[in-house]
């Protein structure tokens, strides 16, 4: 598209702060999808992944990616000006959003009472892999499961020195795990917040455009050639 038609069509929609709106929402949609993204890969690889499962750092880098393409897309529909990119665009921004609605509700609805399932957890870990549980008790401050009795390893690790914690691991790990789950819970709502917002301002910019174009386009002459008039 020529500058000059980008311009025309921006004068007679009237949509010109409206593109520039609609592409910084998309610049911080496509940040956040980034953002998102490298916290659930590094969740994945995280110690604390086999206590919250793989669930949700796989969901946060699926979802993190889409959420930056679709971003990228309309931030590219928005400079191109073009009502089929933006329907593109917007097709693919609603499935989004419904997939993030669900993903949401998924994880609101998860149990609030795990100490069953990181008991088990952390019973695997200590016959199988203690040096898991002796990085968790140092990274949090801690010794043992329910107490400093309860599986710690080292076994006297409330006297060991560099350890010598005297509460049990239990509660900071729900402590943990109840944070992480709320920063997912309220990043997503901003996002898909921030999405819906986007989604009715591309709506109204590919409404605007196909107006414009349907309205008949004729060549505005820049503002250095002159009138033909004057040339000899």
């Amino acid at each position: 598209m020529s500058s000059a038609f980008g311009e025309y069509l921006d004068r007679l929609s009237g949509s010109g702060i409206l593109r520039v709106i609609h592409m910084v929402i998309n610049g911080v949609a496509a940040g956040a999808g980034v953002f998102l993204m490298v916290t659930g890969v590094t969740g994945l690889f995280d110690v604390y992944k086999t206590f919250g499962g793989m669930a949700m750092p796989l969901a946060c880098s699926v979802l993190g990616l889409l959420v930056t393409f679709v971003s990228f897309l309309g931030i590219f529909g928005s400079i191109k000006r073009n009502e089929y990119i933006f329907a593109t665009y917007s097709a693919l921004l609603t499935l989004l959003v419904v997939i993030q609605i669900i993903a949401l509700l998924v994880i609101w609805l998860r149990p609030e009472h795990i100490e069953d399932r990181f008991s088990d957890v952390w019973e695997g870990l200590y016959d199988k892999d203690p040096e898991s549980i002796r990085y968790i008790e140092k990274d949090l401050k801690c010794c043992g499961f329910k107490n400093p009795t309860d599986m710690p390893v080292p076994a006297n690790c409330i006297a060991k020195k560099h350890f010598g914690f005297t509460v049990g691991c239990l509660e900071p790990l729900e402590h943990q795990w109840h944070e992480r789950r709320k920063a997912v819970l309220w990043a997503g709502i901003a996002i898909v917040g921030a999405q819906v917002l986007s989604l009715l301002m591309g709506a109204e910019l590919a409404r605007r455009y196909k107006r414009a174009r349907e309205g008949g386009y004729h060549r505005v002459p820049e503002r250095t050639e002159g009138s033909p008039l004057l040339r000899t």
